[in-house]
């Protein structure tokens, strides 16, 4: 049966839209499989060697983040990070977080937060072994900064007061020890995985999967609709 042109043209549209609409539908489908994997418990992988997942001067992997790893070196210079944002058993806090450049052999350092400020600074001689959570460096300040502080926990922010080249990213540190053996305690913080946050639920995106490809269905449709209606006006 011949066509008119207005229906090809309608039938055009509507396979373009009909496209659209799947393809909508189906990124709703990532993103509902995304919230459900943001939601998985992912067991830690054994512990490993600072060095063996990152280098100083170069960019953390993606791979590289939340893992847990040991170190060891000399403290130098004392930070304040205030203002920090902390989790713990479900409940949100804000702390002034103690963070402190360690030296590692070969002129390299590392940010490592060792906890809650202390009113005061304990010292600490000698080369330290550090086990904690390697984490990106923090990109949005959480205070303005004052001496002796930094506004966000990111080594970009002290590569001028300081000589050696710096490791991307931070420990926040869940033990420490000293050459002898000997635990050094303090206030720790929570040292969770970091989840990717991915906004809504997941059968809210499983609903507008199905809202989507209805639509690609009814529009797909209608030009025959269209078509039917004219003849049976005609009739």
């Amino acid at each position: 049966m011949k066509r008119s042109k207005g229906f090809i043209a309608q039938l055009i549209v509507a396979i373009i839209l009909s496209v659209t609409f799947i393809g909508l539908g189906n990124w709703q489908l990532d993103r509902a499989h995304d919230v459900k994997v943001a939601k998985r418990f992912v067991p830690d992988i054994p512990r490993v060697d600072l060095e063996s997942i990152a280098s100083a001067t170069s960019n953390l992997e993606p791979s590289a983040i939340n893992r847990l790893v040991e170190f060891s070196g000399n403290y130098r210079e004392i930070f304040i990070a205030p203002d920090q944002g902390l989790l713990t058993d479900g409940k949100k806090s804000i702390a002034d977080l103690e963070v402190r450049l360690l030296e590692l052999s070969g002129k390299r350092g590392i940010l490592v937060v060792r906890g809650v400020e202390s009113l005061e600074n304990q010292e600490i001689i000698g080369k330290v072994k550090i086990d904690g959570r390697l984490y990106p460096r923090q990109t949005s300040d959480s205070a303005k900064a004052r001496e002796g502080e930094i506004s966000r926990i990111d080594p970009a922010l002290i590569v001028g007061e300081t000589s050696l080249s710096l490791f991307d990213g931070y420990v926040v540190a869940t033990a420490e020890e000293t050459s002898l053996g000997q635990e050094i305690l303090t206030t720790r913080i929570p040292a969770p995985q970091l989840k990717s946050k991915v906004p809504g639920y997941y059968w809210q995106h499983i609903s507008y999967v199905f809202v989507w490809w209805l639509m690609a269905i009814l529009v797909l449709f209608a030009p025959f609709y269209n078509e039917v209606a004219v003849k049976l006006k005609h009739e």
